[in-house]
């Protein structure tokens, strides 16, 4: 059934028809019971959805075309990534997430790329409709294609922060983290592939979070380790010590000649999961007569350090997700200063997800809106008139009052209120 190119054929009777040829060509002596309603049912979900292509804007100034057939050949993470969404989800939606993805990291650059470079965009998605499935995604292609550390900023809060620890560790991970750092449990992806020994500097516990206890116990980071996973909040005193950590404790660390330390064998890919929250530089940046900005600026502390911490590497690669990017897009493009340089402007692509079919938003919801009154919404609600008749124009409780009316009796055989008594 993937293989047929027409999907409108992939009907409920078509389903069950290649259902009862499978039952047929594995048939076992003596026979094992088989619940073909059940596969029939299973199968009808799996193929009944849809998913739109992305649309994209880029800018590939300075960017190589890297991701090849080659590359993706014998990429571990991501097989064992699709299988576990294939357990859950229909292969049109999974097949969408493949495609996003493979063009979010394409537009990032190779991390195998030995000089510098700097890639920064933006992914815009609907409300719930799968954003963490797609960075979870890319997050797994990007360790496969070689990106060692991934660091994920992951709201404000410690139960938003614990929230997506989990998630990514069933999707990435494949283990429960515990206190000590060390694999615990396994879960998700681990039942799909071996267990590719990634590393976790953060755990699941609601203190599990990047912090100057658990910067002691971490030596340097080689290029030859697995990936380094860091989820942690958008708070001063949390990235205050990775950056902290990253600067005196990986192994690469460099003087860059401006009081910097300069990671420059390991390629970053940070994730910014609802990057217009907090992220962006609410101050204003003065730009000079010709143009270029005041690099004596001093930006809000989050969008410093976060700046910061991309300013520490040579190659890095930054991904904010969002539903509402707005506040993103009007980061001024020039704005960069000498301690963090540049912002956080998406320079290098913004790129806007589809919805799967079964996606059920504000639209869905409360219908669209036309000359005509709102269409297609769902029934929701229905209007109880028993306060105001419409074709006297009169009622006891007028659609549209005043704060300082009296509900009256009307003539209308409906109850009303006078001087604080029902009549």
């Amino acid at each position: 059934m993937k293989a047929e190119k027409d999907s409108s054929k992939i009907t409920p009777s078509y389903i069950a028809e290649k259902v009862k040829l499978a039952a047929a060509m594995f048939a076992t002596d003596p026979p094992v019971p088989l619940d073909e309603a059940k596969a029939v049912a299973t199968l009808i979900q799996r193929f009944s959805h849809r998913m739109g292509k992305a649309t994209t804007l880029k800018d590939n100034t300075g960017h190589f075309d890297w991701l090849t057939a080659a590359r993706k050949k014998d990429w571990h993470y991501w097989r064992r990534y699709r299988d576990y969404q294939e357990s859950k989800l229909s292969d049109v939606v999974v097949d969408g997430l493949d495609e996003a993805t493979e063009d979010i990291l394409g537009l990032l650059e190779d991390p195998l790329r030995a000089d510098p470079w700097d890639r920064r965009g933006l992914v815009v998605g609907h409300v719930q409709s799968g954003k963490t499935s797609n960075y979870t995604g890319l997050i797994n292609k990007a360790a496969d294609a070689g990106y060692k550390i991934i660091i994920v900023l992951a709201g404000m809060h410690n139960n938003l922060r614990s929230q997506t620890q989990m998630r990514l560790e069933e999707g990435f991970l494949g283990y429960e983290t515990t206190a000590d750092r060390d694999a615990g449990a396994a879960i998700g992806v681990a039942a799909f592939g071996e267990d590719l020994k990634t590393n976790s500097a953060t755990t699941r516990a609601e203190n599990g979070d990047f912090s100057k206890a658990i910067a002691k116990h971490f030596h340097g980071i080689s290029p030859e380790e697995r990936p380094w996973l860091f989820v942690v909040k958008k708070q001063k005193t949390v990235l205050t010590e990775l950056l902290k950590w990253i600067q005196t404790r990986v192994a690469d660390a460099t003087d860059s000649g401006d009081g910097r330390k300069l990671v420059t064998k390991l390629p970053l890919l940070m994730i910014d999961d609802e990057a217009d929250n907090a992220s962006v530089d609410t101050g204003e940046q003065v730009f000079n007569d010709d143009g270029t900005p005041d690099e004596e600026h001093q930006p809000k502390t989050i969008n410093s350090l976060i700046r910061q911490l991309l300013h520490s590497f040579t190659r890095k690669a930054y991904v904010g997700y969002t539903a509402t990017p707005f506040a993103n897009i009007y980061i001024h493009h020039k704005g960069a200063t000498a301690k963090e340089g540049p912002d956080l402007f998406p320079k290098a692509f913004i790129i806007n997800l589809a919805a799967p079919s079964n996606y059920v938003g504000p639209a869905r919801m409360f219908g669209k809106l036309t000359k005509d009154g709102r269409e297609g919404a769902l029934p929701l609600a229905r209007s109880i008139l028993d306060h105001y008749d419409p074709e006297a124009d009169a009622g006891w409780m007028p659609p549209k009052h005043k704060k300082t009316h009296v509900p009256v009796h009307n003539g209308l055989n409906r109850p009303g209120f006078r001087g604080g008594r029902l009549v």
